[in-house]
Parts: C-alpha cells; structure tokens; sequence
C-alpha cells in the first residue's frame, strides 16, 4: 500500500507546475468525516488534474548518433512530451478512495489534518504545465541528464510517506 501512495503523491505532483488556471477556494477538511474529507480533497485535486492534464514523456533508442572521430556510434535517444487529458471521474474515484484510506487508517489529529490541507490547497492551486516545459524536460532526458525532481512540499509528507498500516 505504501507504493501506491508514493505513486499517487508522485502523480500528483507531475501535474502540478506551470502555467495557472483560476485558484479553488482553500480545501477545508478540518472536522469532516474522513468520506466527507476525501471527497472535498479529491474534487479539489481532481477538478486542477482535469484541468491541466497529465504530462507522460516516452523515450526510445533509435538509429545512431555518430560524432566524427569518436569510434562506435552510440544509440540517439529521442523523447516525446505529451500532455494526455485526465477524465475527472476517474481521477475522483481513485483520489477519493485513496484518501479516504489514508483519513481512516492513518487517524490524522488535527494538526496533521491542517497540514494535509495545505498539501491539498498547494496541488490544487499549482500552475499546469505548458507544452514548452514539457518538452524541455523531454530534451533533458534525450541529453542524459534527468530533470529535477518536481518539489513535494513537507506539507505532503503524509502522502508521500504514510503510516505503517495503510
């Protein structure tokens, strides 16, 4: 279960930089049931992911890329970015179940629950990302350098690292 959060707090962040869209009010979980918490979280996250889509960035080894004088021509590497849609209602039905889980199983006090909410309030108000930066990550990768992480603020630390047990 513990990869399924990184995963998840990993997919979250790869959409969340660029250029803005309107900002949602601030996610305000404190006192809900975790049902009711996750759905107000899950609508936030996923009404920013619907918005802004999801970047995917495939690369594949094809013919060579030679350089005169240097012997054995080594394997070019082209990388393509894409921004895929994201369908809101498979995003909520995964968001909301997912944190729903980690409401009931991690039994947050309050202040836990004030943090996540920040984290929830930071990817629901990250900018998307424009084709242009998906694209220079994409000439990142084809160069052999990998891209800096996309930073996960400590507010999420929850997500990113749960409690034994969920």
């Amino acid at each position: 279960m513990r990869a399924a959060w990184l995963a998840f707090g990993a997919g979250l962040a790869l959409v969340a930089c660029g250029k803005s869209n309107s900002p949602p009010a601030h996610v305000e979980i404190s006192g809900r049931s975790p049902a009711e918490g996750a759905a107000i979280a899950a609508r936030a996250v996923c009404t920013h992911s619907a918005a802004c889509g999801n970047v995917t960035i495939i690369c594949s080894a094809g013919g060579t890329a030679g350089s005169s004088g240097s012997g054995a021509a080594a394997p070019a590497t082209t990388c393509t970015a894409t921004i895929e849609p994201v369908a809101y209602a498979d995003c909520y039905a995964e968001a909301n179940s997912d944190i729903a889980e980690l409401l009931t199983c991690a039994a947050p006090t309050p202040e836990q629950i004030d943090t996540l909410e920040m984290c929830f309030d930071w990817f629901a108000t990250q900018p998307c990302v424009t084709q242009a930066e998906a694209d220079a990550k994409a000439r990142l990768l084809e160069s052999g350098t990998q891209p800096p992480p996309d930073p996960m603020p400590a507010a999420c630390a929850l997500l990113v690292d749960p409690p034994a047990g969920c």
